[in-house]
């Protein structure tokens, strides 16, 4: 009975030795958070809360790629706050963008990295009125012509090829929303209006003319921060090409038919074009 208990005692005495000499696994901490700042322009919708809901499909397919690593994405509706965002401290991880001309010069400008990009070529168009005697852009001298808000790729382009055909002394005005330019021009305040391509179809459509489109330049684009390795953006940019074939789904919700690689002198391209 006595060696029973000098043995219960001495297994008691090691037991807490066993215990404390037991390895330790701590867990590998999470990837930090990507914050993924977007900005559809003066077309997109302004609803916060649709805005996340609209582009977390996409953050969610990267997600699941990079092991885990979530995405938060933040709206921002104003061009303008959209540029003092991307150009602040902490840079956001990623941008997505409608005014190119924008993103162009956060690529000049700030070290942003092009990622991928809409495969087809974005091209403003200048419309007119079935009924209006003006058959060519050149004919558009000394008229009143709309554009859509003063930092948009819309505008941006379309006062690029005003001057590349060097059609001067026009009346040029502004409005908030490119849905206004139509609206104006049907209410007779314009002579010629300045649209994207989706809404230059529906003009169409509805009995009006195009007049002439700008230079295609590059389309709505990802770009990544300076901050990211180049092996992040490289695989950033094998994942976002991959929807393609494997989310069609996912990028067509957004507008996207495909993405395509972005490079570099396609962004110094469209800034010389529009001499910003």
């Amino acid at each position: 009975m006595k060696r029973r208990t000098l043995c219960s005692i001495g297994l008691a005495a090691l037991a807490p030795t066993a215990w404390a000499q037991a390895p330790v696994v701590q867990k590998k901490p999470a990837p930090p958070t990507w914050r993924l700042v977007i900005n559809e322009a003066v077309t997109g919708e302004t609803n916060f809360f649709l805005l996340t809901n609209r582009y977390q499909p996409l953050a969610d397919f990267v997600t699941a790629q990079f092991k885990g690593r979530t995405i938060g994405i933040e709206p921002v509706v104003d061009i303008k706050r959209f540029m003092a965002v991307a150009q602040g401290q902490p840079r956001p991880d990623l941008v997505f963008g409608k005014s190119v001309n924008q993103l162009a010069k956060l690529v000049r400008d700030d070290g942003y990295q092009p990622v991928v990009r809409r495969s087809d070529p974005y091209k403003a168009a200048f419309i007119v009125a079935r009924g209006s005697p003006i058959k060519t852009l050149a004919d558009a001298a000394q008229s009143k012509i709309i554009m859509p808000d003063e930092y948009a790729a819309t505008t941006a382009v379309a006062r690029a090829e005003l001057r590349r055909q060097n059609v001067t002394a026009t009346d040029i005005i502004h409005v908030r929303y490119q849905e206004a330019v139509t609206q104006q021009l049907q209410a007779g305040l314009a002579h010629v209006g300045v649209v994207n391509p989706t809404i230059a179809k529906k003009w169409v459509e509805q009995g009006g003319r195009v007049l002439a489109e700008t230079q295609p330049v590059v389309n709505w684009s990802v770009l990544a921060s300076p901050q990211l390795s180049a092996e992040a953006v490289n695989h950033l940019r094998e994942v976002l090409l991959s929807m393609n074939t494997q989310a069609p789904a996912v990028i067509g919700a957004l507008g996207v038919k495909e993405w395509a690689r972005a490079e570099r002198k396609e962004y110094m391209a469209l800034l010389d074009y529009t001499k910003e």
